[in-house]
């Protein structure tokens, strides 16, 4: 068992305060609605006003935050594994069976996850907010005649507040489906959680592969990507804990990160060990000259060509997932990364990056 870094500070905050924030507004809005008396009416209505306000300020706060620092890619739905996961948490999960995806400091949720948040932050809190503000502003000035003009929005809200609540309930179990019992609370505390060996080596493969395109600025000879990677490996292994954990980091070390660049011809002009490894090719003249297309079905040629025009046009990606057909016929996956590789006088004349094996992730 290994202890990943995976919420920093601002995570941890953010979620803590927002918890305390919709705990303490549905205990004040249950008394306002007369299911008990607590604080009294209009000292309960005083504490739920100023804490929606405090929540509504702190949401604001942190949809800055999530696309001033990238983490608005987190809540993006997708359909990717999600029938896995939903029969994991229905049936796998009492049968300890492993768990379909990997949680890592990028990829902190899985498809079910992202599907409930995606839907809590676009239409159930902003329900929320809309109907609370309607009843902040204009409830005080309405007359009888036009008061029930306002009950489909006591109707929103209700709703809202008890569907934040159901989530609550079940996100607080879903908290015991960790590593551990307690793990993934500890986590939201400390910001380490324990991981299995497997999963571990996961996520720092993930980070060790952006810390790399985040740092790579000079890739033309052997020596400077060596020192690249060792760059990016000594960053990761810091961020990660793993200064005193000599068997990960050797098998960070171990599962070879492969280099390739791709003319404008579409053409391989240099891989390095690590790819050779990951495609099963033995030399370089079985790769050198050949198409990009060399390891690819009909259907993942059309994904790569994709992805070459995007890069050959300029753009850099940082992150993504690709089919290969190795020399030995067996099917392989990696995550990959590309930028633009440019000459002397800025032009673009060709595509480069690095692979990491992620093909255990589809067994």
């Amino acid at each position: 068992m290994k202890k990943v870094y995976i919420y920093n500070k601002y995570n941890r905050f953010w979620h803590w305060t927002q918890a305390t924030l919709i705990f303490f507004l549905a205990i004040t809005g249950l008394e306002i609605h007369g299911t008990y008396s607590l604080f009294g009416y209009e000292t309960a209505t005083f504490f739920h006003d100023n804490a929606a306000w405090a929540l509504i300020v702190l949401i604001i706060f942190t949809i800055f935050w999530d696309f001033a620092v990238g983490e608005w890619r987190q809540y993006v739905p997708t359909l990717k594994l999600m029938k896995e996961q939903i029969n994991y948490y229905i049936f796998g999960i009492f049968k300890n069976a492993p768990h379909p995806t990997h949680k890592t400091k990028y990829t902190k949720f899985n498809p079910l996850q992202r599907m409930t948040y995606f839907g809590l932050k676009l239409i159930i809190i902003p329900i929320m907010i809309v109907s609370g503000l309607f009843y902040f502003f204009f409830f005080s000035s309405l007359n009888t005649a036009n008061q029930l003009s306002l009950d489909w929005i006591a109707y929103a809200h209700t709703l809202g507040a008890f569907i934040l609540i159901g989530f609550v309930i079940i996100h607080v179990y879903l908290t015991t489906t960790g590593h551990t019992l307690t793990s993934s609370i500890t986590a939201m505390v400390t910001g380490w959680e324990c991981m299995s060996d497997e999963d571990a080596k996961y996520a720092v493969e993930e980070g060790l592969q952006i810390k790399i395109a985040e740092i790579k600025s000079d890739l033309y000879s052997t020596e400077s990507r060596t020192k690249l990677l060792d760059a990016a490996l000594k960053h990761v292994e810091e961020q990660f804990g793993l200064s005193h954990d000599s068997d990960l980091k050797a098998a960070i070390k171990q599962s070879g990160v492969g280099y390739f660049r791709v003319g404008k011809d579409r053409k391989y002009e240099e891989v390095n060990e690590g790819w050779l490894s990951l495609y099963k090719c033995t030399t370089l003249s079985d790769v050198i000259g050949q198409p990009l297309a060399l390891n690819r079905g009909e259907e993942d040629r059309k994904i790569v060509d994709d992805i070459f025009n995007k890069v050959i046009n300029g753009e850099t990606i940082k992150s993504g997932e690709v089919k290969r057909i190795c020399k030995d016929g067996n099917v392989g996956y990696h995550n990959f990364t590309a930028s633009p590789v440019r000459n002397e006088q800025n032009e673009i004349v060709g595509i480069e990056g690095f692979i990491i094996d992620t093909t255990n992730n589809h067994k």
